[in-house]
């Protein structure tokens, strides 16, 4: 009986051979190539409804209030996204790169970037508020500063919540998220702006941050995180050395990503006053957008391709396609609708901003090599040759800026920036080209980012 058995299980072996298995390509670039275009197209759809609701937000409050009132307001968001800009550490890259792979650290990982962003929004928006730059902006009563020091902490971990949520794989969430929250705000704003002019408008931009900051991230540390380290099973911790040598890297880069984004506003209420404040801030807060509409394609690119390094060209293609569509859509819809757009604030928004708003939307396609160049350096893990490079433009952009805005008046910080991007992206270029040639090589012993991440994480 036992032989007769063994011989009818052995049969269908040789009589039907099994087929042959799939083309081994199947999973390694459909998958991964949706993932990031979904993921990319996820944090681009919450950017662009943030950027139109956080427009008609600016355009309410043109219509209701003088030019002066918008420009304080705008002066203290301006501030506070600063000030949360450089507290949030540049978490966002950070949790790109590793939280894919923490496994059971991802909790811990998550909780010890909070920490030390909300400690650092305490620290410098005291430090803010002691050396009287707050003053004109925030106000002098103990409520004013309370309430400006808890919108930075919430926006700087508000901010960290979307990189946390692409990096678990969860992007789709980021637009949900951000919508309610700039939703609130416009419904927040006859409520409050009515009471309190400039407090008003704070409170109203503000407070939905706190409560969505909250609430996700209760949701995040609760369920996503846990979900995430089961799923992901046993993996080492990301060395303390790689990781401290990246986030310091990421923090200077934050330090000047974010003073190019958030500064030029301030300096312009300093050296020409709010109600110019207040024509420079919504062109310039466009161009922002733009900007970080390039960095969601990155920040996608480097999550699916620290999760699959293997198929480096597929994925570059894609976010090199992404990135074009994006600065040539960009550069022409800004350049050519400038005036347009501002008119909806009101003539003198349009007569006076137009020409900034072109010049910001030119400068797109510079930093799109720029920022292509940067994913390169994230997936290598060696930002600080790029790091250096962006200090010297940034340096330059600035002191252009400065000396330029008494003479030029608005769009000074505007051909400043074009003019320094476009000498940062003719200096990185060469490089990024030849990164990305040799994602094509076929000796995977080349493919540029494959060993390090194999290697060290």
């Amino acid at each position: 009986m036992t032989v007769v058995a063994r011989t009818r299980a052995a049969q269908p072996v040789v009589d039907r051979p099994p087929p042959p298995p799939p083309p081994a390509t199947t999973p390694t670039v459909d998958r991964p190539v949706g993932t990031l275009l979904r993921s990319a197209a996820a944090l681009m759809t919450s950017t662009v409804a943030s950027a139109a609701l956080g427009f008609v937000f600016w355009v309410v409050a043109a219509r209701w209030f003088p030019p002066e009132a918008v420009g304080r307001a705008s002066a203290a968001v301006s501030a506070m996204t600063l000030l949360a800009g450089l507290a949030q550490l540049n978490l966002i890259n950070l949790y790109a790169r590793f939280l894919p792979g923490a496994g059971r650290h991802t909790r811990r990982l998550v909780l010890t970037g909070y920490a030390a962003s909300a400690a650092m929004s305490l620290l410098l928006t005291t430090g803010f508020l002691v050396l009287g730059r707050g003053g004109g902006i925030v106000g002098p009563a103990p409520t004013q500063q309370l309430v400006f020091v808890a919108a930075v902490i919430g926006s700087a971990i508000f901010f960290i919540s979307d990189g946390v949520l692409t990096a678990l794989r969860r992007a789709g969430s980021v637009p949900v998220k951000n919508v309610i929250a700039s939703s609130a705000k416009l419904a927040l704003l006859p409520v409050l702006a009515g009471t309190a002019a400039g407090d008003g408008m704070l409170i109203a931009w503000s407070a939905p941050m706190l409560v969505a900051m909250l609430g996700v991230n209760w949701w995040v540390l609760g369920r996503l995180a846990p979900a995430h380290a089961r799923a992901a099973g046993p993996a080492p911790a990301p060395h303390r050395r790689e990781l401290l040598g990246f986030a310091s890297a990421e923090y200077v880069n934050g330090l000047l990503t974010n003073a190019v984004a958030f500064l030029p506003p301030v300096l312009v209420a300093g050296v020409l006053g709010a109600t110019a404040s207040a024509y420079f801030y919504i062109p310039w807060t466009i161009g922002v957008a733009g900007s970080t509409l390039l960095w969601n394609i990155v920040t996608s690119f480097v999550v699916t391709a620290a999760s699959d390094p293997e198929s480096a060209r597929v994925h570059v293609n894609r976010a090199v396609g992404l990135v074009g569509a994006v600065v040539l859509t960009g550069a022409m819809v800004l350049g050519g609708a400038a005036a347009p757009v501002l008119r909806l604030l009101g003539g003198e928004y349009a007569a006076a901003g137009a020409d900034t708003l072109r010049l910001v939307g030119f400068s797109l396609p510079f930093t799109g090599i720029i920022l292509l160049y940067w994913a390169f350096a994230m997936m290598e893990k060696r930002m600080w040759p790029v790091v250096a490079v962006q200090s010297a433009g940034i340096a330059a952009f600035l002191a252009l800026s400065w000396y330029a805005l008494p003479v030029a008046g608005i769009v000074a910080p505007a051909g400043a920036l074009c003019l320094t991007q476009a000498a940062v992206a003719l200096t990185l270029l060469p490089g990024l080209i030849r990164r990305y040639r040799a994602t094509g090589t076929p000796d995977p012993a080349s493919a540029v980012w494959a060993p390090r991440t194999t290697q060290r994480t």
